[in-house]
């Protein structure tokens, strides 16, 4: 018995120190894929420096601000430090501009339309042709082969089927592709894509790049619902996950891809930061997938950082110059791929035994992406990429691209140069304008003192003349500085011009006339054209970079989660941007054409009227549905006209034709009366348009006549039902001075 209680521990201990051993190495291992991450990280920020100090330029220069250096020299030099700013109204043009044409309130800048509709198209249509041609011969062989044209007959059938089938399946196409289309455009309005959007635009104006993050998911995305626990009156706050699909801005200080990415098709791997307080991590320890006892040691070691540094130089832009000793947690967002080693001691570390099995054998020609997030040496989140496509789910829009980086070029940097000139013309219009606006003093002390001892130019001065003085010699001498305002003034203008070239965004597109604008409706659609071409490269830019790869990634989101089958089918995204939403001024004009065109006696017939409505109303910006009849009504109208009684055609030609008769008689009697006019004018010596004065005043008497009578006419109407009257008479052509009652002898003529 002593012997087996000695063997028992030395059997036990080895076991539990390699167990230690095996867990300290995967912890080891752990913090070796996080420290391999977060350097990897920091050489992103570093490599980024110059970039970042060219963003710090264009929000400087957008916010109308000299950099420090040179504000200290123009006020060491005593100079102007005026800042005309151009910048700004430019860039919340052409910022504005593109959100408008993007964005529409009644129209969208995408479609949903399904791939294989041209081949059913044309698959159909020759079924159909091929059937037709079938039963016209099997017609024409009826009575010389009957037993050919039964045949016949049967191949027509079976053609006819096919082509049955091909329409059947072309119009389940349409129609899963209308529900597919009416399910994203949901998607999109509940998680507010149109406000990321713009607020997308918004920084690719100002600093040429705007990134774009979705769809995130279940997993991604939180929902807030009240519950309240069961057998008591207490609701509490939950945080759930949601499951419909979500895009959002993604601030590009915080977004790093590969530094040496030239598009979003180079980047294999991508950095988020996030700058989190105490409370944020309290948040995030309520959502769903994240580590709470990681968050936990985080809020007590308290290892916080410093702000990055843009954050302090975009304050002292804003005016808030005061240095600043806040501290946050600085997180890391990983998504990108990691080797089959690294996934395993991932998983066996933070005891995903969910996953874990997935990656014993892996072919290297598979890539596992991951989504990992960190902080401080510690995995707050830890899954795999949720798209089977393997794509990414950021966008990167460039207004101006560069052909060497991710990273393009914004309205700011554009027209640096011509603001820089801008300003230095205006500063030095300002300096000269202080120097010429008054003459330069000269005053010789030996010939005159100040009677108040102060040697200061003031209104009114006493000056004594010294007796020793040469006589003719003057003790003030004034000198005037010469105005160069017009050569400055000719170099501020022509500096706006070259502004005006270098952003394409001239002064029309900013709601200006110009000065050679023409007056004409088509000829400032012309000009309007001329001004959009520049804006199609933006918005084409849009449409290939955001809105093609963000609906792309929704509609395989749909494909991969939703339950909704009728949905489903292939299907292909169809970006509007240039086609539809940026040519609304020339589309007005044709559709104004069209309309115009449904009342011609032969063209009218082929046109639709209530599609052209809608379209002309929607190139007005005014919703179609509030002042067009919908087809329902169209349809009701139509039915009860054709239910009327129609007018006899005989009579309805013989009522135009005595009407243009009419129309034809009135006209040569006006040319009667204007050449009798002249005659007359002629023949007393006046002008023609004493005569029409003359008659004018005679228009006037009769008229006034005729009211007079009609107002006595209905008096003595009233007064006769009455049984009395006033005595007098109205004329009647049938019955001249006829009485009508008493009155007081008087008569109306």
């Amino acid at each position: 018995m002593p012997q087996v209680a000695l063997v028992q521990p030395l059997a036990e201990e080895p076991a539990q120190q390699q167990d230690t051993r095996s867990r300290e190495a995967l912890v080891e291992a752990l913090r070796a894929i996080i420290g391999r991450l977060q350097m990897d990280a920091d050489k992103r920020v570093n490599m980024r420096q110059e970039v970042e100090r060219r963003w710090i330029d264009d929000l400087r220069q957008l916010r109308g601000r000299y950099d420090d250096k040179t504000t200290k020299d123009l006020q060491a030099a005593k100079k102007s430090t005026l800042f005309i700013n151009q910048t700004l109204p430019k860039t919340n043009a052409c910022e504005a501009r593109l959100s408008d044409m993007m964005f529409p309130t009644d129209d969208k800048n995408w479609g949903i339309r399904p791939t294989p509709v041209p081949e059913l198209t044309q698959g159909a249509s020759e079924a159909v042709a091929q059937t037709e041609a079938l039963v016209a011969e099997a017609n024409e062989v009826t009575k010389a082969d009957p037993a050919q044209a039964v045949g016949l007959a049967k191949q027509a059938q079976q053609v006819a089927d096919i082509a049955g089938q091909l329409k059947r399946r072309l119009d389940e196409a349409k129609k899963r592709a209308d529900a597919m289309q009416d399910e994203i455009e949901d998607q999109l309005i509940e998680c507010s894509y149109s406000i990321s959007a713009r607020e997308v635009i918004q920084d690719a104006c100002k600093v040429g790049t705007g990134i774009m993050k979705g769809p995130v998911g279940a997993t991604d995305r939180v929902r807030r619902t009240w519950g309240q626990e069961e057998g008591s009156n207490v609701f509490r706050l939950k945080m759930g996950s949601d499951p419909r699909p979500a895009y959002y801005r993604t601030d590009y200080w915080s977004f790093f891809p590969d530094t040496d990415a030239r598009s979003m098709a180079d980047v294999t791997s991508i950095f988020e930061r996030h700058i989190w307080t105490e409370k944020d991590l309290r948040t995030l320890a309520k959502q769903p997938g994240f580590d709470r006892d990681a968050i936990r040691r985080l809020l007590t070691a308290a290892s916080m950082a410093a702000l990055p540094t843009y954050l302090t130089e975009l304050r002292a832009i804003t005016g808030e110059n005061q240095a600043t000793t806040e501290k946050r947690y600085i997180g890391w967002e990983y998504r990108g791929p990691l080797t089959a080693e690294d996934m395993r001691t991932l998983c066996q570390c933070l005891d995903r035994t969910d996953i874990a099995g997935d990656f014993d054998e892996v072919d290297p020609l598979d890539e596992i992406n991951v989504v990992l997030w960190f902080c401080n040496g510690e995995v707050l989140k830890f899954g795999l990429g949720h798209m089977d496509s393997g794509e990414s789910i950021y966008s990167v829009y460039n207004l101006e691209k560069d052909d060497s980086s991710i990273w393009g070029y914004g309205i700011p940097f554009m027209m640096r140069d011509s603001q820089k000139a801008l300003s230095g013309a205006w500063r030095m219009m300002m300096d000269n304008s202080g120097l010429s606006s008054g003459p330069q003093i000269e005053i010789d002390r030996s010939v005159i003192d100040p009677a108040d001892g102060e040697w200061v130019l003031t209104p009114r001065k006493i000056w004594l003349r010294k007796a020793e003085a040469p006589a003719g010699k003057t003790g003030i001498t004034p000198h005037d500085i010469e105005s160069h305002q017009p050569e400055l003034q000719a170099i501020i203008l022509l500096a706006k011009q070259f502004i005006d070239e270098e952003t394409s965004v001239s002064v029309l597109a900013q709601g200006e006339q110009g000065t050679r604008t023409t007056q004409t409706a088509s000829g400032m659609a012309l000009l309007m054209n001329a001004v959009n071409v520049v804006f199609r490269r933006f918005v084409k830019n849009f449409d290939d970079d955001l809105t093609v790869p963000c609906l792309r990634r929704l509609y395989d989101w749909n494909m991969q989660f939703s339950d909704k089958e009728h949905i489903k089918g292939d299907f292909q995204v169809d970006a509007r941007g240039t086609s539809v939403l940026l040519v609304r001024e020339i589309q007005s004009q044709n559709l104004m054409v069209l309309a115009n065109l449904t009342s011609h006696p032969v063209l009218g017939i082929l046109l639709q009227a209530s599609p052209i409505l809608r379209k002309l109303a929607q190139s007005m910006m005014i919703p179609a549905d509030e002042i067009v009849k919908s087809d329902e009504d169209i349809k009701r109208m139509m039915d009860a006209m054709a239910k009327a009684p129609q007018e006899d055609p005989a009579a309805k030609l013989k009522f135009a034709t005595e009407q243009m008769r009419s129309n034809t008689a009135l006209q040569i009697a006006q040319l009667n009366r204007d050449t009798e006019m002249m005659k007359l004018a002629e023949a007393r010596n006046m002008k023609l348009e004493d005569i029409q004065a003359i008659l004018a005043r005679e228009r006037i008497k009769a008229d006034s006549g005729e009211r007079k009578l009609a107002v006595e006419v209905a008096v003595e109407q009233r007064m006769g039902a009455a049984g009395a009257g006033s005595g007098g008479y109205v004329s009647n052509p049938g019955k001249p001075g006829k009485k009508r009652g008493k009155g007081s002898g008087g008569s109306i003529p």
